[in-house]
Parts: C-alpha cells; structure tokens; sequence
C-alpha cells in the first residue's frame, strides 16, 4: 500500500498539568515527531506490516532531516521538494486526559509541484496496490487533488482511500472517486453545514453515523465509511450487492488518541488491498484504531490488534433491507 500524504509537520506533544488559557504554564518533557496524517498512516502501516511507503511534499529547509527521522522508523519517503519549512502541530496533553491541538497550514506548493506529487505517486503505484490519501492539503494545492490521484489511481487499475475533511471530501465525492473515510462531524459539516452538532459518543451516534454513510452514497460517493470516535464505525457501499451496516469498537483505556483516525484509515487500506470485503475491512481498522488509541505511541502491534478484533460485536446489514434512499 502507498500512502499519499503531502502536508508533513513536525508533531510537538507537550505534557502539562492543566492548560489554562491566559496563563504562563511550565511544560513537562516534550516529545517532537514527524506527523501529518500521511505519515500517521504510514507509521501505523509499519507497525502491522514491518515497512511503509509514503509519498510527501518536503519543505528544503527540513529536507535531510525528515527523511532521516522517518527513515529510522522503517518509512521510505518518496520527495517531493517544495519551498519554505516544515509547519509545527503543537499538541496539549493535560494531565487529565485533555488534549488541544494547533496545527499549522504547511508551507504553500505551486501548480508544478503538485504535478510533480501526481506524477510521482502515479509511478510509485504498482498496478493492483492501494493508495491512501490521508492528511489535510497543503496551501496552493488544488482543492480537488485528492480526487485527481483517486481517478489516476483508478486509471491504473488501484484502489483509493480518501481520509480528508472540508473541501476536499466534497470534491472527492462530488467526482465520485475513492473510498471517503470521514468521522461524524466532518460528514455532517459536510452534508448539514459547518454548524452541524454531533457528539460522537452519543447513544445514537449508529445510527447517524449510518445515515451520515447512507447520504454520502446519494451525494455520489461510491461507498463510504463513517467513524464515530470510541463508538465504531458505519460503512456503506453502492449496487444491488453492497452492504450497510455498523460496527461497534471495543472499550479501551486510551491514552495514545492523536492519530486514531489516520490509524483507522490505514488498517481499512491495508484489508481492503488484501481483497477483505469492505465490512470486514472496516471490522479490522476499528480493531486498529482501537488499538492504537491503547497503546504507547510507536508501540501498537499485530497482536494486540488480534486481540481487540476477537472482542467487538459485528452488525451488518445488507443494502437490499435498508430503506433510507
């Protein structure tokens, strides 16, 4: 599987009691890696599989060093060289639990440099294998990009997840293209408004998670899954042999959240090129995601994964009874 994840950043956890905005704080031991959603994924793929493959813009400025770091975690970085400096998320984990994120836009790409990302994803993709696009866009880029590697890809005879939010989920599904993995709140902004209220561990958040799944199919998506944080997932698939349904997670103690959904969508990817039937993929990345959120960061393995499939009930129901068209 190749992941296409063009917006790197410098992912800086800094650990304190409690944040209270307006205040100077003292920080406890700081944690700095490289992140972005495409190399969440990627990192979460050599985790299960024991190598990855990630095709990202490199700002010049942090070149050599990006491809180090990752390079030590068994990712071979495809580069795509692009002016300025690699952005910084910093991320806020209180000593409670509570976490806040700041990310930054990355540094902006010209029209040539995205060609340059199309062209060399499209030869870094084996004709059969999966791509996943995963991570936000980076300022320049075309608000469509993921959608035009998602028809390249197609083109080529491969599949493509999409793991994205705001305008480029809708061009995604407005063209039809892809496997869109978005969580509840992203699908309803994008179907109801940015305004859209969801709580992902309400007590129906399975059925608006379906629903949510089920109306990204008549907007146009071939099929779609929808997660809903420690909840599950809702998956759904159009022709008269798709399948609905959902899939509930298992209960675990999280204390590694950043990256649950770039682990999501990295275990649906790696299922999905296995040739799983999309419900058996998604039941797979909630086992993933579930047991990534438990585990130490850079500590997730197969066994564990095992170990949580075992235990989460799997609900499917056939398109042919779902009466929400």
């Amino acid at each position: 599987m190749l992941v296409a994840g063009p917006n790197l950043s410098l992912d800086r956890t800094i650990g304190i009691d409690r944040f209270d905005a307006g205040h100077i704080h003292r920080t406890g031991p700081v944690d700095a890696r490289i992140g972005g959603g495409g190399a969440n994924a990627a990192r979460v793929v050599r985790e299960l599989t024991g190598a990855a493959n990630l095709i990202s813009f490199v700002p010049d400025q942090n070149a050599d060093a990006a491809t180090r770091a990752l390079a030590d975690q068994g990712i071979a970085l495809g580069r795509v060289p692009c002016r300025g400096e690699m952005r910084v998320a910093t991320i806020v984990r209180e000593g409670r639990g509570r976490m806040s994120v700041l990310n930054e836009p990355g540094p902006a790409v010209e029209a040539r440099e995205w060609e340059a990302f199309e062209r060399l994803t499209d030869e870094r993709l084996p004709r059969g294998e999966l791509l996943l696009c995963s991570g936000s866009l980076p300022p320049g880029a075309p608000f469509d990009g993921y959608a035009r590697l998602a028809r390249q890809a197609r083109h080529s005879g491969s599949r493509c997840v999409i793991d994205v939010s705001g305008r480029a989920l809708a061009a995604t599904v407005e063209g039809r293209e892809g496997l869109g993995v978005p969580n509840l709140a992203e699908a309803a902004a994008l179907l109801h408004g940015p305004r859209a209220e969801v709580v992902h561990a309400s007590d129906d958040a399975p059925d608006r998670a379906q629903e949510a799944a089920n109306e990204l199919l008549r907007a146009g998506a071939p099929c779609a899954v929808v997660t809903s944080g420690a909840s599950g997932a809702a998956f759904a698939e159009q022709g008269p042999h798709g399948r609905r349904g959902w899939i509930a997670a298992p209960r675990v103690d999280a204390i590694n959240p950043i990256g649950a959904g770039d682990a999501f969508a990295a275990g649906l990817g790696l299922r999905l090129e296995g040739g799983d039937s999309l419900d058996n993929a998604v039941s797979f990345a909630v086992a993933v995601a579930a047991a990534h959120v438990s585990s130490p960061p850079g500590e997730l393995s197969a066994d564990r994964v095992v170990d949580l499939a075992g235990r989460k009930p799997h609900v499917t129901t056939p398109a042919a009874t779902d009466h929400s068209k």
